[in-house]
């Protein structure tokens, strides 16, 4: 079996490489720059140059490809460049298609980032191949992207979601569960999941558990949307990008955001990684 990979540098993609080599699964990566593959995943091989925002995309990049997992770059023209991907993965004959959304596309109907992640999902559904959408709820590794520099400088998290609970997903457990549904496409077929951790947890109890394993006590720091959107802005992260994290806090904070749901568990076979194995397994991150 050959697995064709977008986005395999990123915290998910990087995780559905590992269980699929782990599973001896033949892998193509795709990617602007094979010296970043080379430095995330030593020992790729199969790796094809590969841009969204090229004009055209070769179906000849798919050849041989009996499953592709597809997920789309956080870019504002994501949804005219992630057709001309799907298009040419279909003309290539790719029977399956796993596809990367957020469980905040079935609720979200202020961001623009969730319309353009809702038109690709249809349009994944729409495509004639089979197909398994998986949306995930927050990930953990955000507390690293979004939230190391803070807990290391002023011992904090800070983020404008009061006391609402989220039940965050590690994105290996979201490698694992993509994985199974590449591989078996017979399971998974026409399945639309949402993926979530087992437990939901507010940042305070997050905060606690972090600084409980790094030996270092921890605030929550609860800011306003508006304090929220002005530290985003001015970090440089755009508009819609803003506004579509925004809207999760605001979920959250309603109590929207609190549902675990079983399904990750029963695709992978074992529980949901927890909070304490999670913070154990990427302590340095934080210190």
């Amino acid at each position: 079996m050959r697995a064709f990979l977008t986005g395999a540098t990123g915290s998910v993609g990087r995780e559905v490489y590992r269980a699929l080599r782990g599973r001896s699964v033949e892998v193509r990566i795709a990617a602007r720059n094979s010296r970043a593959v080379a430095d995330v995943l030593p020992g790729a091989s199969d790796v094809v140059t590969f841009d969204f925002g090229a004009p055209s995309i070769s179906p000849t990049q798919f050849e041989e490809v009996d499953a592709f997992f597809f997920m789309t770059p956080l870019i504002e023209t994501q949804v005219s460049a992630a057709l001309r991907v799907l298009n040419a993965a279909i003309e290539a004959g790719v029977p399956h298609i796993v596809r990367l959304s957020s469980r905040a596309a079935g609720w979200d109907e202020r961001s623009k980032l969730r319309d353009w992640q809702r038109e690709v999902d249809d349009a994944v559904r729409e495509s004639g191949a089979g197909w398994t959408i998986l949306r995930p709820c927050s990930f953990l590794q955000n507390f690293i992207h979004y939230q190391a520099e803070a807990i290391r400088t002023m011992s904090s998290i800070i983020v404008p979601q009061g006391d609402g609970l989220i039940p965050y997903i590690d994105a290996l457990d979201i490698g694992e569960a993509a994985s199974e549904c590449l591989m078996s496409p017979v399971d998974h077929q026409g399945q639309t999941y949402v993926l979530t951790g087992g437990r939901a947890y507010g940042v305070k109890g997050v905060a606690a558990e972090i600084g409980r394993i790094i030996h270092k006590p921890l605030t929550y720091i609860d800011v306003e949307e508006a304090q929220a959107r002005d530290m985003m802005l001015q970090a440089g992260t755009p508009p819609w990008l803003v506004e579509a994290g925004l809207a999760v806090f605001a979920h959250a904070k309603a109590g929207g955001e609190a549902a675990v749901d079983p399904t990750l568990t029963q695709i992978i076979g074992r529980p949901a990684t927890s909070l304490s194995e999670f913070v154990e397994r990427n302590r340095d991150a934080w210190t």
